[in-house]
């Protein structure tokens, strides 16, 4: 069985579409049974090897793509945590790179790689997708708007909390996210009546009757931008949680 029908008909995950089993099957040839126990040994959450190999592979190279072609820095945090933590050698990366190449030139949407990806690990192992896909952003010595709108929507997709994602910025020195219950000073395990009781005690201090009187044209402006900011925080999180 060849790489190019693996990679010619048997991706079609990549496209958005369901992973077949047929697919599953294919996958195995390039994936070995000593790359799998080292991965059972290192990663003992991942209970597809396979599909988990392709996910870590396109998800990465997905990010790679959103700066433009993907570049041997961003191609080399890929082939590191194959190295590094499952003792890929050179034959191995190979094909790792036809995942790569194939990626490219699909350009897939990564929720659907989110969600194979958690498939394939049972939900464990979220964080660590994360902390590559930021090793990836910083290949390139800097991280974008456009990036970081990328790895927010990878961690909400992975189901990753705020709170767990700012604990891992901190580790590469970036600044908290502003997130809707930032904005509202609360945790994302709030209930639905804590946000409510958050957003009317922050509406009640901002908004613009109670703040007219203070006199200070700067005071009142940032108290109406902090109002539409709770607004707008309240509104999401009403949307989302549907109450």
């Amino acid at each position: 069985m060849s790489n190019s029908w693996l990679f010619g008909a048997g991706m079609g995950f990549l496209r958005g579409g369901p992973l077949g089993a047929i697919i599953g099957a294919a996958i195995q040839h390039f994936v070995t049974k000593s790359i799998r126990k080292k991965i059972k040994r290192n990663l003992p959450g991942v209970a597809d090897q396979p599909l988990f190999v392709v996910c870590v592979t396109a998800v990465l190279t997905r990010l790679g793509m959103v700066k433009g072609p993907v570049t041997p820095e961003e191609t080399q945090v890929i082939h590191k945590f194959f190295v590094k933590n499952l003792d890929y050698a050179a034959d191995d990366l190979r094909n790792i790179d036809e995942i790569v190449r194939e990626t490219r030139r699909v350009c897939p949407d990564l929720q659907p790689l989110a969600d194979q990806y958690k498939k394939s690990t049972q939900g464990h192992y979220s964080l660590l997708l994360l902390a590559l896909g930021y090793q990836v952003a910083f290949a390139g010595r800097s991280l974008s708007e456009k990036m970081q709108e990328f790895l927010n929507g990878l961690a909400d997709d992975l189901g990753i909390a705020p709170e767990d994602h700012n604990r891992l910025r901190e580790k590469y020195s970036l600044g908290e996210l502003k997130t809707p219950y930032s904005v509202l000073g609360i945790k994302s395990s709030a209930t639905n009546e804590e946000i409510k009781k958050a957003y009317r005690r922050l509406a009640s201090r901002y908004h613009p009757d109670k703040v007219e009187h203070l006199g200070d044209d700067d005071l009142v402006e940032d108290a109406h931008i902090r109002f539409l900011e709770v607004q707008a925080a309240y509104r999401e999180l009403e949307e989302k949680r549907g109450f």
